[in-house]
């Protein structure tokens, strides 16, 4: 069973509540400018209320009190938005840095592969550049004039040529060819 005083405080927090929620909520509005938020931001301050109801009796002019608390409700949501529009923000000038790193990595893997692979004689060449094109091996010979082992044989040389000259950087190509 609750208490005299329990039904008391229940009594006069609903009654604040009644009385004030409705100018709160305008009074937030104007700060955040949306409904919802403004609502939930209003909210939270009579849960805060509830919770340090204690504390009731040592405020002097409760209206400006409950004022002060939306008030500051709704400077510490907009500082939050900010920071989050901030770091959204830098997170896709980030990404876009990222993407334009990419895009000059793989210019840069094709011209140096280009470069490669225009130093090799021409019979390997060919082989490599239809096979980068997306030849099989029986489609090269046919375009040659030449056998299927012949084919596969300069692409095996044209492969280790390319793996010596390149280092590293075949194994960027090693799957295309």
């Amino acid at each position: 069973m609750k208490s005299k005083q329990k039904i008391r405080e229940e009594d006069l927090f609903h009654d604040l509540f009644m009385d004030y929620y409705p100018s709160l909520l305008s009074f937030a509005r104007y700060y955040v400018e949306n409904e919802a938020i403004a609502e939930d931001l209003v909210q939270d301050v009579f849960v805060k209320m509830w919770e340090s109801r204690e504390q009731w009796e040592k405020v002097e002019n409760f209206s400006a009190y409950v004022y002060q608390m939306v008030r500051f409700r709704c400077f510490n949501y907009l500082r939050g938005e900010k920071l989050r529009v901030e770091m959204m923000r830098s997170y896709r000038e980030e990404k876009v840095d990222i993407m334009e790193i990419n895009q000059y990595i793989e210019e840069e893997i094709f011209r140096l592969v280009n470069q490669v692979v225009d130093t090799l004689p021409l019979m390997y060449k060919q082989v490599i550049t239809l096979t980068l094109e997306g030849y099989r091996v029986k489609e090269i010979a046919e375009k040659l004039n030449v056998g299927e082992e012949t084919v596969k044989k300069r692409k095996q040389v044209a492969k280790q040529v390319l793996k010596e000259k390149l280092g590293k950087l075949y194994l960027f190509l090693f799957p295309l060819i």
